[in-house]
């Protein structure tokens, strides 16, 4: 009982952190800056594609949540951006994966914005 009422206090002040501006543009910068890093195909239309990362990115900045699934903290996303996050992990057809995006996300929502 105790637990149950410690989790939804917690969840409720991730809740908060992601609805603010400053928090999710903090997830974004973390999260592109960590995207920039990987090994990129050599494609024609690559600064379109990255654009549309961004675009994708910001939106799950949006959509994402955090909370306690069997008493671990979890990322947690819904449509569009759960195929993102799964196309981040596991890479795609022009860039590598990239395993540890969970855990920048994750940082990214724990760490107070810059002023």
């Amino acid at each position: 009982m105790i637990v149950d009422a410690y989790r939804k206090d917690v969840n409720d002040v991730l809740a908060r952190r992601l609805r603010d501006p400053a928090q999710r543009e903090t997830v974004v910068s973390a999260v592109m800056e960590g995207f920039e890093s990987l090994e990129k195909k050599a494609v024609p239309d690559l600064d379109w594609r990255l654009r549309d990362m961004e675009d994708k990115v910001r939106k799950l900045a949006e959509n994402v949540e955090l909370g306690f699934v069997n008493g671990r903290l979890v990322v947690k996303v819904a449509g569009s951006s759960e195929s993102l996050i799964k196309q981040l992990r596991f890479g795609s057809d022009w860039f590598e994966p990239w395993p540890k995006v969970d855990e920048v996300l994750l940082a990214a929502i724990l760490v107070d914005p810059e002023k």
